[in-house]
C-alpha cells in the first residue's frame, strides 16, 4: 500500500503554498495585465472603427461638395457661354443696324445728288436758252419767234434730260 509518510506530507504542503503563492503573485497579475491589453487592444480597434467612419463620412461630404463645385463650374461656364452668344448676338444686330442706317443714309445722298443734278441740268439748260437767245438776237430775230424758239428749246429739253430723272 501506500506509505505515507512525513516527508510526501510536507511536500504536498509546499505544493499547495506554491500553487497559492503562484496563483496570488503570478497568475493573477498575468491574467489583469492580459485582461488590461485586451482592453486596450479593444478599445484602440473601436477608435479606429470610428476613426474609419470618421474618414468616410469626410470622404462622402468632399465628394459632393466636389460634385457641387462640378456643377457650380459647369453652370459657370453654361452661364459665360450664353453671355457671350448674347453679346455676339447683339453686336450682329447692332452691325446690321449701322449698315441699314448706311444704307439709307447712302441712299438718301443719291437722292440728293440726283436733285442737285437735276437742278445743274436745269441751270445748264438756262444757260444755254440765254446763249441761243444771244445767238438769235445777233441774228435779229423778231421777238415771237424769238420766244417760240425758246419755248420749244426748253420744252424738248424737258422731255428729253428731265423727263429721266423725275
Amino acid at each position: 500500500m501506500v506509505n505515507i509518510n512525513t516527508t510526501m506530507l510536507w511536500q504536498l504542503v509546499n505544493f499547495f503554498i506554491l500553487l497559492f503563492l503562484l496563483r496570488k503573485f503570478l497568475y493573477s497579475p498575468i491574467k489583469d495585465m492580459l485582461d488590461k491589453r485586451a482592453a486596450q487592444i479593444n478599445g484602440d480597434l473601436d477608435d479606429a472603427e470610428a476613426r474609419r467612419e470618421e474618414a468616410e463620412e469626410l470622404k462622402a461630404e468632399y465628394e459632393q461638395k466636389l460634385k457641387n463645385a462640378r456643377s457650380e463650374a459647369q453652370e459657370i461656364v453654361d452661364n459665360a457661354e450664353s453671355r457671350a452668344n448674347k453679346k455676339a448676338k447683339d453686336i450682329i444686330n447692332k452691325a446690321e443696324e449701322r449698315a441699314e442706317n448706311l444704307k439709307a443714309k447712302k441712299l438718301e445722298e443719291i437722292e440728293q445728288a440726283k436733285k442737285e443734278a437735276a437742278a445743274e441740268l436745269r441751270d445748264s439748260i438756262a444757260d444755254y436758252t440765254v446763249l441761243a437767245a444771244n445767238r438769235l438776237i445777233q441774228e435779229q430775230l423778231d421777238e415771237d419767234k424769238h420766244q417760240q424758239m425758246i419755248m420749244d428749246f426748253i420744252d424738248q429739253l424737258d422731255e428729253e434730260k428731265l423727263g429721266e430723272l423725275q
